[in-house]
């Protein structure tokens, strides 16, 4: 099934879940939130920019699948993604830091995407242009090759990689920082990037001479080109409208800045950061180093696990903005159980490959995954439950003698059985002690 920002609901879900074992109403909800940006596009002016968002809040414990589900989402239809945590803007002070700074950071990546997506369009230019500058620079050796078509032919099949020739080429300026940078503080790094273009501009760019082999020139001419090409291009207007259009940012641990009303100390930060917040969840225009960026229809999804809390608690303004709920189960063995073994790329798989390049050829019995899964449950209900996280640590002990022996102690097949393994994991969850595996 073709990946495509017009997928349907469904089409959503069931790409989801090849990723994302259960949290079938969580996977519903988002699914409808993304074909509702592209029902959007649909409509006409100026209805259409009365439509907001349907922004969501997911509640449930760690590990369930929340940040996946997003994730996988975003790049399911290419979209710019950012997660952050909400936590971390409450730990400077009363104010924290710089909450503008999550969509710098999802501008910066919309860029990048555009970026990538011009490069993958003009790459063939950039090929035809390098391809040129080195025929003219093999043809100023004073050689003879033949015609132009005879030496072009040489050029395409390899056989003049080795010529050495000398090349003009871009050197790049030493960078000069004009204001002091300060994480957190776009304003002084915006000014920063614009004093360095306008120096760019007034000093030029300066060029030099080198020699180097044929193939070695091709990998340099080709980004000094396509940076030729790339500049004045409207990939940097395109990165913009993806971020205001497609952008997706996850505030995670958002259950974590909620405070008392009238609270001290702690309090009056976390009720600071929500109102911080709540400008870029209600639409406002942010200054980045692209330019200025409309936050009206971006899609906020939050999460947390509301352990004691729950999303009424946030502020009255910041609830309105998050129109949609959705809780997410907590993982059962079998839940375990599909998670190692059913996703595409599954943890199991890749403990797999990663032994199969060391030339251990590694087979489990179903008995083994099932005990796995099984001694997942126990330490997530015994001690803190960290959801599917808890199936890593737990494999990465029962393999330990694999991954240390492969390749020198340990070749050829080697057949895990379900006794071994219950020997295995039943040390594990003898040994309160196995802090490096089971945290």
């Amino acid at each position: 099934m073709p990946i495509t920002k017009t997928m349907t609901p469904a089409e959503t879900v069931t790409w989801l879940n090849r990723h994302v074992i259960g949290q079938d109403e969580a996977k519903r909800t988002v699914a409808i939130a993304l074909r509702n940006r592209y029902r959007r596009r649909l409509v006409e002016e100026p209805m259409r920019s009365e439509i907001y968002p349907s922004n969501l809040i997911m509640m449930g414990p760690t590990g369930v699948g929340k940040t996946e589900i997003a994730r996988r989402m975003a790049n399911m239809v290419g979209a710019p993604f950012v997660k952050v945590e909400a936590t971390k803007y409450t730990e400077t002070g009363y104010v924290g830091r710089d909450v503008e700074g999550i969509i710098r950071d999802l501008v910066r990546s919309a860029v990048n995407l555009a970026t990538g997506k011009a490069r993958e369009k003009k790459s063939e230019e950039a090929e035809a242009r390098v391809s040129k500058r080195i025929l003219d620079a093999v043809s100023r050796n004073g050689v003879d090759y033949g015609s132009a078509e005879e030496l072009a032919e040489l050029l395409s099949k390899g056989r003049l990689d080795t010529i050495e020739i000398e090349l003009s080429v871009t050197e790049k300026a030493i960078g000069v920082e004009v204001f002091p940078m300060i994480p957190g503080q776009g304003f002084d790094n915006q000014m920063n990037d614009q004093m360095k273009k306008m120096l760019d501009k007034v000093i030029g760019k300066r060029r030099k001479n080198i020699r180097l082999t044929v193939a070695e020139a091709r990998k340099k001419l080709f980004e000094d080109e396509l940076a030729r090409i790339l500049e004045g291009g409207d990939h940097i207007k395109e990165g913009l409208k993806l971020a205001q259009e497609e952008g997706i940012v996850f505030i995670d641990e958002i259950d974590k800045i909620i405070g008392s009303e009238g609270g001290s100390g702690p309090d009056v930060s976390r009720m600071g950061v929500q109102r911080d917040l709540l400008p870029l969840v209600e639409g406002s225009t942010v200054a980045t180093r692209y330019g200025p960026v409309k936050t009206d229809h971006i899609l906020f999804i939050a999460a947390g696990a509301f352990h004691g809390s729950s999303p009424a608690d946030l502020i009255p303004e910041l609830q309105g903005r998050f129109p949609l709920r959705v809780s997410l189960d907590p993982l059962s063995e079998k839940d375990l159980l599909r998670i190692l073994t059913e996703p595409e790329s599954c943890i199991l798989d890749q403990y797999v490959q990663l032994l199969a390049a060391d030339g251990l050829e590694l087979v489990l019995e179903e008995q083994a995954k099932g005990r796995i899964a099984a001694v997942a449950r126990y330490l997530n209900e015994e001690k803190e439950d960290i959801g599917a996280r808890r199936l890593r640590s737990v494999l990465s002990f029962l393999l330990d003698e694999y991954l240390f022996g492969a390749p020198d102690l340990i070749r050829g097949k080697v057949r895990l059985t379900g006794k071994k393994a219950k020997e295995r994991l039943g040390v594990l969850v003898e040994r309160r002690d196995e802090e490096g595996y089971i945290l």
